[in-house]
C-alpha cells in the first residue's frame, strides 16, 4: 500500500515540474515579442521623424533659394532702373546743352527787325576765325550753330509744293475784305484812292493766332511801313508766302516750321488800314511773282 502512493506522487510532480517549465518558457517568449514589436515600433517611429525632418530641411532649403532668387531678381531690376534713370539723365543733360548751345547761337545770329542790326564783323570774330594757314577759309567754333545751319540747309532742300497736289492752309479764321487783284486797280478805303493788290486782305482779330500755311523755312523777317511786321517764307519749288501786319513773332529767320505752327499774332492796322482793321496782310509769289493766293487756299 505504501509503495503505490509514493510513484503517484512521483508522478504528480513530473508534471508539475513539466507545466512549470513550459509556463516559464512561454513567458520568456512572450517577453522576447513584446520587446521586439516594442522595439520595431520605435525605430518606425524613429525613421517616421527622421524623414519627417529631413522634408522639412529641404522645404527650407527651397523656401531660402526662393528667396535669394527672389532678391537677386529685385536686384538686377533695380540694377537696370538705376542704369536707365542714369541714361536718362545723361540724355537730357545732353539735349540741355546742346539747347543752350542753340540759345547761345541764336542769340548771336543777326535778324532783321526794322530797328536793330548785328555787325558782321563782331559775329564773324565770336563765331569764326581766319584760318592761320592764310587759305583765307574759315573756321566755324560753335557746332552747335553748324548744326543748326545745317538742320536748316536740310529743311529747306526737302521743302516741296506742287499747286496740283498739295494746298495752304488759310493763316486766320476770316472774312476776306479785299481780294488779289493785279489785272485791275481796287479801291483801298484808308488811302481813298484805287490801286492794284498783289494779296488778300483777310480780317482777323488782335492777337489772333497767324499760323504757317505749309512747310515752310522763314528767310526774312522785316518791318515795312505799309504791311508792318512781315515774315517772307519759302515753301519750296519757287513758291514763297508772305505775311504781314503781324507781332510778337516766336520765330526768326532760318526757322523751319510745320502747317499749322504759329508765325506770329495778329497786330493793330498800319496806318494805310485803318479802316480795314485788323487784318492779315496774305500775299503768294511763284518765282518772285505774284498769284492768286485763293486758288492755292483749302
Amino acid at each position: 500500500m505504501t509503495v503505490k502512493r509514493k510513484k503517484k506522487g512521483g508522478f504528480s510532480g513530473g508534471r508539475t515540474v513539466t507545466v512549470a517549465f513550459s509556463l516559464c518558457l512561454l513567458a520568456v517568449v512572450t517577453m522576447i515579442g513584446m520587446y521586439t514589436v516594442g522595439k520595431s515600433d520605435q525605430q518606425q517611429k524613429e525613421l517616421e521623424q527622421k524623414v519627417a525632418e529631413a522634408e522639412r530641411e529641404a522645404e527650407a532649403r527651397e523656401q531660402a533659394q526662393a528667396e535669394a532668387e527672389a532678391r537677386k531678381q529685385q536686384e538686377t531690376e533695380e540694377e537696370s532702373v538705376q542704369e536707365e534713370t542714369q541714361e536718362a539723365a545723361s540724355g537730357s543733360a545732353a539735349r540741355d546743352r546742346a539747347g543752350e548751345a542753340l540759345a547761345d547761337a541764336s542769340q548771336q545770329e543777326s535778324a532783321e527787325d526794322g530797328t536793330a542790326s548785328v555787325d558782321g564783323a563782331e559775329l564773324e570774330s565770336e563765331f569764326a576765325q581766319t584760318d592761320p594757314a592764310g587759305t583765307g577759309e574759315t573756321v566755324i567754333l560753335d557746332e552747335a550753330q553748324a548744326a543748326a545751319s545745317a538742320e536748316a540747309a536740310s529743311g529747306q532742300a526737302a521743302l516741296s509744293f506742287s499747286p496740283e497736289n498739295d494746298q495752304l492752309l488759310w493763316p486766320v479764321a476770316g472774312n476776306v475784305l479785299m481780294d488779289y487783284s493785279m489785272d485791275k486797280t481796287v479801291y483801298f478805303a484808308t488811302l481813298d484812292q484805287y490801286k492794284y493788290n498783289p494779296a488778300i486782305i483777310i480780317q482777323g482779330e488782335l492777337d489772333e493766332n497767324v499760323m504757317c500755311p505749309a512747310p515752310a523755312v522763314i528767310t526774312k523777317v522785316e518791318t515795312l511801313e505799309e504791311t508792318g511786321l512781315t515774315v517772307t517764307m519759302d515753301i519750296g519749288d519757287g513758291y514763297e508766302v508772305v505775311c504781314g501786319q503781324l507781332k510778337e513773332l516766336p520765330v526768326k529767320e532760318g526757322d523751319t516750321l510745320q502747317a499749322g505752327e504759329t508765325v506770329g499774332y495778329v497786330s493793330e492796322p498800319t496806318r494805310y488800314y485803318t479802316k480795314e482793321g485788323c487784318n492779315v496782310y496774305f500775299e503768294v509769289r511763284k518765282d518772285g511773282e505774284s498769284i492768286d493766293p485763293m486758288s492755292l487756299l483749302q
